[in-house]
């Protein structure tokens, strides 16, 4: 098989538009440098407090969540192309406001708009992909999107502190400037996909619809338990890191190798996750997540915590590929912005009760957050196991999603 046979039987026939996006989407994590470098920035050039810098990722993650839920709703009604190119092209004045704002208060102001505005990118995005590809094909291509996010992100860090050494600032100036690049690609190629209103789905549909729908909201509930554990790669492992006598630098190359790992097997992945029922895959990626969370416990060691990394990773690529592929499933097509919407809020209100929740745990109970979050993700694996018939139902019996 030649190697263009072989990429092709990875990829798939995925249409035109949804390589743009794919295109777009790894230009712009490539350079999407704010986030992961703002605390540094606000404390080393702005002179805020490690707590003043925090109140700023705050805002950011509260300007995502509402972004979510109001972004799917304005796809659903404006259109996908057209939240995300508003979402694309207003929100850089707001990111290089963020960058030059001379006081805190404009700094939190800032950041809570920019992610209002460009956070409404995603539900959008979303469900144009679930436009764009028939069932079959979407777990392969949402993986394709996830592995595209993490592979500009593993290369992102290397170009910003070679950016970074020259001017902080200048930071800003390209990653507003790659959304833009990003909206170019969008407007010149992915049509609109929303799919024309028909007679008793109407705008007003969405509240109605939304109140009888018993299983987005038992899904986006055990979600919310693997993305609150999930955040403690980020929250708390550096921390019980560190009172092991492991520094910053070993966490930086501990938790590395969660991208490496995301990045080598995540073409490979998205192909062979969609042959097996969503259900199973979810159930089987939490409890991933949960004893690759747990064995922290037991770790003491870089070598002890890297293998722990690698299997909560393995977890983490199964769900990405594979959730939101089942909410557009469960979505009728006039509302998969709104259902993409409730999915990522989720994400955005385990960034709050994350660093909350495991700060509290690890001061109370040591090691024993990492248990915690081992029958965490117990629960929920067993709770993806009780919905397996009811989304067999819904969705057809054996669907492959």
């Amino acid at each position: 098989m030649t190697f263009r046979a072989s990429l092709s039987a990875l990829t798939g026939s995925l249409p035109r538009p949804f390589w743009v996006m794919w295109w777009g989407t790894l230009i712009n994590r490539l350079c999407g440098f704010v986030v992961p470098f703002l605390t540094l920035f606000l404390t080393a050039q702005r002179d805020l407090t490690p707590m003043q810098a925090t109140l700023a990722v705050n805002a950011l993650g509260l300007g995502g969540f509402f972004a979510q839920l109001g972004g799917g709703v304005l796809a659903d009604r404006l259109g996908r192309r057209r939240v995300m190119l508003l979402a694309l092209t207003l929100s850089p004045p707001f990111l290089l406001g963020l960058g030059f704002a001379p006081s805190l208060p404009l700094i939190l102001n800032c950041a809570f708009v920019f992610a209002l505005i460009g956070e409404m990118y995603r539900p959008a995005a979303n469900a144009a992909v679930a436009d764009l590809v028939p069932p079959e094909e979407r777990t392969r291509a949402y993986g394709l999107m996830y592995w595209a996010v993490n592979l500009g992100f593993a290369f992102a860090p290397i170009l910003a502190g070679a950016i970074a050494a020259r001017s902080y600032p200048l930071l800003f100036v390209v990653d507003a400037a790659t959304l833009l690049v990003y909206a170019g690609f969008i407007a010149l190629g992915v049509p609109e996909t929303r799919p024309q209103v028909t007679a008793g789905t109407g705008r007003a549909g969405a509240v109605a619809v939304l109140r009888r729908e018993p299983l987005l909201f038992a899904f986006a509930a055990l979600t919310l338990l693997f993305a609150v554990v999930m955040g403690q790669g980020y929250v708390t492992l550096p921390l019980a890191m560190r009172a092991d006598g492991l520094d910053e630098r070993t966490y930086g190359g501990v938790i590395a190798l969660n991208g490496l790992l995301i990045v080598a097997v995540g073409l490979f992945s998205a192909r062979l996750l969609g042959r097996f029922p969503a259900a199973g895959v979810l159930s089987a990626a939490l409890l991933l997540t949960g004893v690759g969370f747990g064995m922290n416990a037991l770790a003491d060691t870089a070598p002890l915590y890297a293998l722990a990394v690698l299997v909560w990773t393995l977890g983490e690529v199964a769900q990405a590929a594979v959730a939101p592929g089942v909410v557009a499933a469960l979505a009728p097509a006039h509302l998969r912005g709104t259902y993409a919407g409730v999915l990522g809020a989720t994400w955005g209100l385990s960034g709050l009760l994350a660093p909350l929740l495991g700060g509290w745990a690890l001061g109370q109970v040591g090691d024993g957050l990492w248990w915690g979050c081992l029958g965490v993700g117990s629960v929920g694996a067993l709770g993806f196991l009780l919905l397996a018939k009811p989304l067999e139902r819904r969705l057809g019996k054996g669907e492959q999603i």
